[in-house]
């Protein structure tokens, strides 16, 4: 399959767009979650400074001038094993395990001069810029403290999922051989899912059937901001072995579509006498949805025969903001008397710097070592007041490690290798303790307790970078080809 693919170049693509559906990792959307291209997956991102093929419509649209006269990147066939692992989420000792295997997102480009110059440059592209999932369950069974003939149970279900789709173009133009800048414009589609149920019950052992006392509880919102527009500005310069990069992107404004909705359900068991049932199921607006401004920065230079890169991103800090606030009736005026229930979603991020460091060394003219690190914040603040979103930072802070090679296979780029990554992070405020349910907690959230997250997965790198200098040519290795 690896020989129909390096030979069929259009089958790569074919491979990348059946690979669509699977693709998915289980980590938050943070900021440099996923890198793209032959050389930013093994540099980790360090490319800033030092992109050359078509992914520099999203690193940096300055670089698309140094590329050749056409050429197709696809990033594709990059499985990815992630295991995320949580203690004291759930109580003191409880721990869950999640285990996922899918693929990292991907990308294809295509770069081509739309005029008869070699000072532009144009390139387009499509790629999914988060796609990601969570999810945890649990249960626990124990006997309720000071009394001995009572049993208590506890469920708890999250799933959070987030997936943006970005489409878009780029251009470069050339001033000089010295100097390049650029600007790209893409359309993003972002859509957002995050849901909450816990159960709480306490019965007696003789007749476990039979509630003494029971809350079930349940929030779920989503929203989809859909069409936003985002631009991104770059420029490079180079000096004999120095390269130096620097990127301007815009935060996402003017949304075509927006909408959200929201579920709500809460029911509270007194005994066999009194129960209290709240629930709403109802779509909103979407107020407002909200990215970063950030500023790059990348310096690519030559140390013997290894060239050294480093890039690093800074990221806007996003103060708080209201995305869902609805006051809705749940009877729909049909109830005697006024019953209004008031649903609040906030958001806010951090400002976060992220840097990335890469090595290359050439061991043969078709033959290149390259390794990197790259750091990856979570932006994420979480809104106490709000149970549901104290999840939203269950993927801790990520440090990646890649090593692999970059081979020449008919003057196209392929590469091949592995990118490890782990982080850990220890907090306090457990939200829920289903390990010691009594009467006296069981209808409220804990606050208190500490929670350590850890993260790691395994991505196989495998891209393929078609370059072509002219459509002559295209056609050239096609006669090849069937020959």
């Amino acid at each position: 399959m690896t020989n129909s693919i390096l030979r069929h170049p259009l089958l790569a693509i074919f491979a990348f767009f059946a690979a669509l559906p699977f693709a998915s990792s289980q980590n938050d959307d943070h900021y440099w979650t996923h890198q793209y291209g032959a050389k930013g997956l093994l540099l980790n991102g360090a490319v800033i400074a030092s992109t050359e093929d078509e992914t520099a419509v999203f690193y940096n649209p300055g670089a698309l001038g140094n590329g050749e006269d056409f050429g197709i990147s696809v990033s594709f066939l990059t499985p990815t094993y992630s295991v995320l692992k949580t203690e004291g989420y759930l109580g003191l000792d409880s721990r869950a395990d999640n285990r996922r295997l899918g693929f990292s997102s991907d990308l294809s480009a295509v770069g081509f001069r739309p005029f008869k110059s070699h000072r532009f440059r144009a390139a387009v592209t499509s790629f999914s810029r988060y796609k990601s999932g969570l999810s945890l369950r649990e249960r626990e069974v124990g006997t309720v403290e000071n009394q001995p003939s009572q049993l208590f149970i506890g469920n708890l279900e999250f799933r959070r999922s987030v997936s943006e789709r970005w489409f878009g173009g780029g251009m470069a133009f050339r001033i000089n051989d010295n100097l390049s800048v650029g600007a790209s414009q893409f359309f993003t589609f972002h859509t957002e899912s995050t849901s909450l149920a816990i159960q709480k019950e306490i019965v007696e052992k003789d007749n476990p059937y039979e509630l003494t006392l029971a809350w079930a509880t349940k929030f779920k919102y989503s929203f989809s901001a859909k069409g936003g527009m985002l631009t991104k500005f770059g420029m490079t310069a180079n000096w004999g072995n120095v390269k130096l990069g620097a990127t301007v992107t815009t935060s996402t404004y003017h949304f075509f579509a927006k909408k959200a909705s929201y579920d709500n359900f809460d029911l509270k068991v007194y005994g066999r006498d009194s129960t209290i049932l709240i629930s709403n199921l109802a779509a909103t607006a979407l107020l407002d949805y909200k990215t970063p401004w950030s500023f790059g920065l990348g310096a690519d230079f030559k140390i013997g025969k290894t060239r050294a890169s480093i890039s690093t991103e800074y990221f806007t800090k996003i103060p708080l903001y209201t995305i869902i606030e609805d006051k809705n009736d749940p009877f729909n005026g049909l109830a005697n008397g006024v019953y209004l229930q008031e649903t609040k979603v906030q958001l806010q991020n951090r400002a976060v710097h992220n840097v990335a460091i890469g090595l290359q060394t050439q061991l043969r003219n078709d033959q290149s070592l390259i390794m990197g690190f790259r750091t990856d914040f979570n932006q994420r603040i979480i809104d106490q007041g709000l149970p549901t979103l104290s999840f939203l930072s269950t993927t801790p802070t990520v440090f990646h490690f890649s090593f692999g090679g970059l081979f020449l296979v008919r003057s196209n780029k392929l590469s091949a290798g592995l990118d490890y990554s782990f982080g850990r992070k220890r907090t306090t405020g457990r939200l829920a303790d289903l390990t010691n349910i009594t009467p006296e907690n069981l209808f409220e959230f804990s606050k208190t307790g500490a929670i350590q997250s850890r993260y790691q997965s395994v991505v196989f790198i495998f891209t393929y970078d078609f370059i072509l200098k002219s459509w002559k040519e295209w056609r050239r290795r096609r006669s090849e080809m069937k020959k």
